[in-house]
């Protein structure tokens, strides 16, 4: 079979590059030209040249073997944030409808078959910290973020079909027809709940931020199982809409939601 024909808009040593980049995922601190070469799909002389430019440039270092990020990569990361004015307008939204529930409240979209946190509120004793930060990912089918970002799509059967499916717990569904059975419940319904499927004994909730027909941006809290009562959940879910028609009516995430 011929390979695909390369788009010539596009840079595709750029792309290796930003690769490169990817690979650094936060399971591991630092990744050797062997494990680059194996998470990019590249050669090793393609990673090893890879991975030296972005230390030219600042954004690796190395120690022996081990390649390892610089604090530079947080330029990137900090021009998004600045730009779609988060520590202004959704930080301190975040923050003061987490301390009224007393759970930390997570902003997530998505970037393929992962959740991809946005921002992250913080409450001191919480009862439920999974210590996840902004860029964190989650899984897609497992997460009250996840079932909810895939509400949100106008067709989730083919994301469904194609993300990841480990066995988190006990109690991570393991059939696809009835995950999405539970995506279209969602959907019905206006709010995801997801018991037990990413951590043993952990309620997550998640409402939709982004207006229909944009991008999906979610928000979403967690509570242990025992002390999500009816009631208890009742005052979630209504803290979490509030927050998310703050967070519409600060106008800082349509930017993100236009995507």
């Amino acid at each position: 079979m011929s390979a695909p024909a390369q788009d010539r808009s596009t840079a595709s040593t750029f792309a290796k590059g930003m690769a490169i980049l990817a690979a650094f995922d936060g399971s591991r601190p630092s990744l050797t030209l062997a494990d680059l070469a194996r998470a990019t799909g590249q050669d090793r002389a393609t990673a090893r040249r890879g991975a030296l430019t972005l230390m030219q440039l600042g954004y690796l270092c190395q120690d022996g073997r081990d390649f390892r990020l610089t604090p530079k990569v947080l330029m990137l990361a900090g021009g998004f944030l600045q730009a779609n004015r988060f520590g202004r307008d959704v930080q301190p939204v975040l923050n003061h409808y987490a301390a009224e529930l007393g759970h930390e409240i997570t902003l997530a979209t998505r970037d393929g078959h992962q959740v991809l946190l946005l921002a992250q509120s913080a409450v001191q004793n919480g009862p439920v910290s999974f210590g996840f930060t902004l860029g964190s990912r989650l899984p897609l089918l497992h997460t009250g973020l996840g079932r909810m970002l895939l509400a949100c799509e106008d067709d989730a059967g083919p994301l469904v079909q194609a993300a990841p499916l480990p066995q988190h717990t006990a109690e991570s569904l393991q059939d696809r027809a009835a995950i999405l059975a539970a995506v279209a419940a969602i959907r019905d319904q206006g709010f995801a709940a997801t018991d037990g499927e990413f951590e043993p004994g952990i309620v997550g909730y998640a409402l939709p931020v982004s207006r229909p027909g944009a991008a999906p941006v979610v928000v979403g809290a967690s509570r242990p199982r025992d002390a999500a009562t009816d009631h208890g959940r009742d005052d979630m879910l209504r803290c979490l809409r509030l927050c998310a028609a703050d967070l519409r009516q600060s106008g800082a995430l349509d930017s993100i939601s236009a995507a």
